[in-house]
């Protein structure tokens, strides 16, 4: 028997033979919330100090250029115009049936590539022949295709016209105001194409004239002179658009000269009420 010396010094347990072996533990416990918190707390400081120690440029965003208007160029010289519009307006010359020959009753204004032309109807209403000269020269007969009298407005269709002809651009009769300038040409006493110059005096006007039942309406008054051989002829504005027809003069004296007073059939009455379109 071995004496106590050849034992170890002190005691273990030892496990019975009936007892089972241990096992390990793994329930799962709960995790305390507030260190869960202190954690993110921590992780998100940490964080945020790396944001501010470490500054990220960003791209800047592009702006949208500006949006600039085109500005509007000054208006033609008055030279300018008149040789623009010149080649729009013809010459009215009529044979009464008298046989007697007028060259220059009237002007007109051509309206289209047909050489239709609008002139006053007491240019050619007691005609018994009507012929047209063009800025070039060339004359050819016209014949009336279309009236209104209330407005003293007629249409008249060139027979033979030129192989290039310039039609007139008819403005727009809601824009003219008081102080415009007014442009007319016509062939006034017989001296073709004359131009005069001016402004609108006025809107809106009544005007008896002589040989009509009832006043023309409606009128353009004008400052830009004109006699004899302008009626029928165009009233431009400062752009060159045809804004009216030239219809009558007024003279308290009287006598068939310019005093001041022009009135014109606006475009929209002359133009429109014949089915023309207005630009």
């Amino acid at each position: 028997m071995p004496s106590r010396a050849d034992r170890p010094y002190g005691s273990f347990l030892r496990a019975r033979p009936d007892e089972p072996e241990a096992t390990p533990d793994t329930t799962v416990r709960p995790v305390r919330v507030g260190a869960v918190r202190r954690h993110a707390l921590l992780l998100v400081t940490t964080l945020a100090a790396a944001a501010v120690l470490v500054p990220i440029a960003l791209a800047p965003i592009p702006k949208a250029p500006p949006v600039i208007e085109p500005s509007p160029g000054p208006p033609p010289t008055i030279a300018a115009l008149y040789e623009k519009v010149a080649p729009t307006v013809v010459q009215v010359k009529i044979t009464r049936y008298d046989g007697s020959v007028q060259p220059s009753a009237g002007a007109g204004v051509i309206i289209d590539e047909a050489a239709d032309i609008i002139t006053a109807l007491h240019v050619v209403g007691a005609a018994k022949d009507v012929s047209v000269i063009f800025s070039d020269g060339k004359e050819s007969k016209a014949v009336v295709i279309a009236v209104l009298a209330d407005n003293d407005i007629a249409v008249l269709r060139a027979l033979e016209p030129p192989q290039t002809v310039v039609p007139a651009v008819l403005g727009d009769g809601s824009k003219v105001r008081i102080g415009d300038d007014a442009l007319v040409v016509g062939s006034p006493f017989g001296m073709t194409r004359s131009l005069s110059t001016g402004v609108i005096s006025g809107l809106n006007r009544s005007l008896q004239v002589p040989g009509y039942a009832k006043p023309l309406t409606g009128l353009i008054q004008f400052d830009a002179a004109a006699n004899p051989g302008n009626s029928g002829g165009p009233l431009f504005n400062r752009n060159g658009d045809v804004i009216g027809i030239v219809t009558a003069i007024a003279n308290p004296t009287g006598f068939p000269v310019f005093s001041g007073l022009g009135f014109a059939i606006t475009i929209d009455a002359a133009g429109g009420a014949l089915g023309i379109p207005v630009d």
